[in-house]
């Protein structure tokens, strides 16, 4: 049976400069190789300990910046172990986070008021409900930066039951 393992996350942009700075400052990447892929700039990196390529595309529609956030959109979702510690240092670094733990907890009794559960599923083992989320057992904190080209980062701080696996540690 073949193995299967992932390789890389691959995007355009407008500028690949712009990335591997971005990339570099805020989480510390390395830059693999750069060059020309089909006559347009392309760079090869690892951050986070993900292997990430950018090909520049003049053609690229940014997406929405800053006051659309609360939709996601596209985003890279990065686990922290201390959230705060994690928003501390990548302010110091130029960061303007736009969504805090507290802000997404906001908005989501707004847009839930009458389960008081924003996370609902329709499938996870062992469940989660409200009664797992209310006691305690899980909690998930969230917040979000744009990068270059709105591409969003997740910061993310998951605490989950001792009997769940339902994130990579």
């Amino acid at each position: 049976m073949q193995s299967y393992r992932f390789m890389e996350v691959s995007m355009g942009c407008t500028s690949v400069q712009a990335m591997e700075e971005f990339w570099v400052k805020m989480f510390d990447g390395k830059v693999l190789f750069r060059g020309l892929m089909a006559g347009q700039p392309f760079s090869r990196m690892i951050a986070c300990g993900v292997t990430l390529v950018f090909r520049e595309d003049p053609a690229m529609a940014v997406p929405p910046g800053p006051g659309q956030e609360i939709q996601y959109r596209n985003h890279l979702g990065i686990r922290v172990d201390d959230l705060e510690q994690a928003i501390a240092e990548l302010e110091a670094k130029g960061a303007r986070f736009t969504m805090t733990p507290a802000l997404v907890r906001e908005w989501q009794k707004k847009h839930d008021p009458s389960s008081g559960a924003y996370l609902q599923t329709t499938y996870i083992a062992p469940p989660l409900d409200r009664e797992r989320i209310a006691s305690g057992e899980y909690r998930h904190d969230v917040a979000l930066f744009p990068g270059p080209d709105n591409l969003w980062i997740e910061l993310n701080e998951v605490h989950e039951p001792a009997d769940a696996r339902w994130f990579p540690a």
